[in-house]
């Protein structure tokens, strides 16, 4: 009953203008160590981006951050992504066991806790919640080669199980843009029109690929097989922490009848998508594989993304670095289809598709964003959410005639509302992916054919 009440209070509070906003700037904290009177015992089990227990969190992935932060400005950081059952209390400390494997060496260091969510989206918190839990690494620990890393709620505290922690090079000079994708989970076996969906993302400018799965069927495994055979895309296989269940088709219920709490555990995969390319990728990009950013003046998202960076320096040459380029939406329904096009073939799901919603949704409704990895802490699906430092912006809208956002839906999303009907309904004819169209039905035509998914 008190968990109601505060829900409705805080509900009441966020319509009044006083509800609590929790920062997504980190001010500077001391970094305080406890070696000198701590004990901790050798890992047993090191695990390296997979779900284990340090008592009542959940750690999926720990990776090594040696960007410039506000929150530990002289410091390097180990982020730990975790999940926690509600949300952790403010009250609450969380203290990190750094191990050097090398060196047989650990300190003990207290952490900081970043819910990534924000109450205003939902104050409900009777779910499992992600958290980024930053580490502050002492000086003497910065030239190890070889760490893991536990949590505990206690002090000294020794835990059997830690965190392999990813410690990536960074690149001179990064590459472009890497795509994330959520833990895509299909009972239906889509393998052509996932394919169309791939291709199209490296002819606009993808670098990259990082596909996160829960269960995909057999002809969509082998096209993913096929592009990680050849190192163009990396996939990952996740499960739910937890209580939460497993098995393949209890799975997929409880994930799309639990839209709440599917969109918290969305931010794992999507922050550490975002973790494994901040030392070799200037951006990442968030998408699902039926959403395509199609880039309108330009001929890839890099010279679309140069091209609105340097007219935002004309414009305001004191602008600070950015954090997020979000581009708009609008959406592509099957009951806009009305004529195949005979020069496309039927298996090309995106081009056949000729019409779409004459309304763009408004600025940060279904956005995707092009997220820095220079200057921020967290991700959110839309947008970036933490950031890294003060001097940096927030998330920018690109114009729309710049580069648009399509979005094949089944049905129109019930967060529309009354505005369904003229979204289905209201269309115009779609033009924006025609200069690709012979390119991208020859590559798709290639890797169907080297699959054999025509037989």
């Amino acid at each position: 009953m008190d968990y109601v009440l505060e829900t409705m209070q805080y509900m009441y509070d966020l319509k009044l203008g006083k509800a609590e906003i929790r920062p997504v700037i980190e001010e500077a904290k001391k970094v305080r160590q406890y070696w000198w009177r701590c004990y901790l015992k050798m890992p047993k089990v090191v695990i390296s981006n997979d779900w284990f227990q340090n008592d009542d969190l959940y750690v999926y992935s720990a990776t090594y951050d040696k960007r410039h932060n506000s929150l530990y400005p002289n410091n390097h950081i180990i982020q730990v992504l975790t999940m926690s059952f509600r949300s952790i209390p403010l009250t609450d400390k969380i203290f990190c066991n750094l191990y050097d494997m090398v060196r047989k060496q650990y300190i003990v260091t207290e952490g900081t806790i970043r819910e990534i969510w924000q109450r205003a989206w939902d104050p409900r918190d009777f779910f499992y919640i992600p958290n980024l839990i930053s580490c502050p690494v002492p000086k003497y620990f910065e030239y190890s080669t070889n760490l893991t890393i536990s949590l505990s709620k206690t002090a000294c505290k020794s835990q059997e199980i830690f965190a392999q922690v990813r410690m990536q090079p960074l690149k001179k000079e990064k590459n472009g843009i890497a795509v994330c994708v959520k833990g895509l989970d299909y009972l239906e076996d889509i393998p052509e029109r996932l394919v169309e969906w791939i291709e199209m993302q490296f002819i606009t400018g993808a670098d990259t690929i990082t596909v996160y799965t829960y269960y995909v069927p057999n002809k969509m495994q082998q096209v993913l097989n096929y592009y990680s055979k050849q190192g163009f895309i990396t996939v990952i296989p996740i499960n739910l922490p937890g209580e939460s269940p497993n098995q393949v088709y209890i799975r997929s219920r409880f994930i799309w009848r639990n839209r709440q709490q599917k969109r918290r555990h969305e931010l794992i995969p999507y922050n550490d998508c975002f973790y494994r390319h901040i030392n070799t990728h200037k951006f990442i990009l968030i998408l699902d594989i039926d959403e395509v950013i199609v880039p309108l003046k330009h001929d890839n998202w890099t010279a679309m993304l140069d091209n609105v960076i340097t007219a935002l320096h004309e414009k305001n040459p004191k602008i600070p670095e950015i954090t997020s380029i979000s581009i708009r939406n609008v959406f592509k329904f099957p009951s806009s289809i009305n004529l195949l096009n005979p020069l496309v073939p039927a298996y090309m799901y995106m081009l056949q598709n000729r019409r779409k919603s004459e309304t763009l949704s408004k600025p940060g409704e279904y956005g995707k964003a092009f997220i820095n990895t220079d200057t921020v802490a967290t991700v959110f699906n839309h947008f970036a959410l933490h950031r890294n430092r003060a001097d940096v912006a927030k998330t920018i809208y690109a114009e729309p005639d710049m580069a648009i956002k399509l979005h094949y839906k089944a049905k129109c999303p019930i967060e529309s509302g009354k505005q369904c009907e003229q979204l289905e309904h209201i269309t115009v004819d779609d033009t924006t992916m025609d200069r690709y169209t012979e390119r991208l039905i020859e590559q798709v035509t290639k890797v169907l054919n080297n699959l054999h998914i025509f037989q």
